[in-house]
């Protein structure tokens, strides 16, 4: 359970999916500023959290799902029109590898994001990461 929380906390840090309004086109991209997320399991709460959303976060978004303790390389990366298709693999710091695959849609203010891997074990694993951007500010204290 810890490790889709984290795959699903780290798809946090670099996107933000929901729906987009038919009248307005979808964003470029996501803002910056306090978002919070919560994450499931299947149908079980894993878990929430509060992050502050800095600019090179921004950036990192249609690039994809990615952090510094993996190597992520995707032989399917859509990040346009307000939905998002991953396929790839994360490759840890001992060379293990963990299949990833994630869709979902994005607002510049919200997200809903599908994430099916396997771990480094070959477990398979699905979880729901929501958020939503409750300011254009961060609190003190928020990362």
């Amino acid at each position: 359970m810890r490790l889709i929380a984290l795959a699903l906390t780290t798809a946090g840090l670099a996107l933000a999916a929901g729906t987009s309004h038919a009248t307005q086109p979808a964003p470029a991209t996501i803002l910056p500023g306090h978002w919070e997320y919560s994450y499931k399991i299947g149908p079980i709460p894993a878990g929430d959290e509060s992050r502050c959303l800095k600019q090179a976060d921004v950036e990192q978004f249609a690039k994809g799902i990615c952090t510094r303790k993996y190597t992520c390389d995707y032989t399917t990366r859509v990040v346009k029109d307000g939905k998002i298709q991953l396929k790839g693999a994360w490759t840890d710091k001992k060379g293990r590898v963990a299949p990833v695959t994630a869709k979902g849609g994005y607002t510049a203010e919200s997200f809903k994001l599908d994430v099916k891997m396997k771990t480094i074990n070959g477990i398979p694993l699905a979880g729901v990461m929501d958020a939503r951007r409750v300011a254009a500010t961060c609190p003190a204290g928020i990362k």
